[in-house]
């Protein structure tokens, strides 16, 4: 439990750092930023957690026999969509990016 909360702890420090620091360096208020990557941050947030809930839900119903078949489904779902979204991020949200920025592009 420590370990996760300070694995959760050091991501969200460093992302937030790294957030604040593009956002300086495009001219982008932190909002502004922040709705240029929900379009592929939501996605993959729900990929990675689906696998979670799943296997939250099914032992805590104590369904262990159901649980290997939930993992492999959701771990079904949640690749096509990460790939999506990491496709996503490296190939358009940099286009977003300089097209909300007032910085012209070099």
């Amino acid at each position: 439990m420590l370990v996760t909360c300070f694995s959760l702890a050091t991501q969200a420090y460093a992302l937030g750092l790294t957030g604040a620091q593009l956002a300086r360096q495009e001219a982008l208020s932190t909002g502004e930023l922040v709705l240029t990557v929900l379009p592929h941050a939501v996605p993959e947030l729900v990929a990675l957690f689906l696998p979670l809930a799943a296997w939250t839900i099914a032992s805590r119903r104590d369904e262990w026999r159901d649980l290997l078949a939930a993992t492999f489904v959701t771990v079904g779902i949640a690749i096509p969509i990460l790939v999506v979204s990491a496709t996503w991020e490296v190939y358009v949200w940099p286009q977003i990016l300089r097209a909300v920025s007032p910085i012209p592009a070099l």
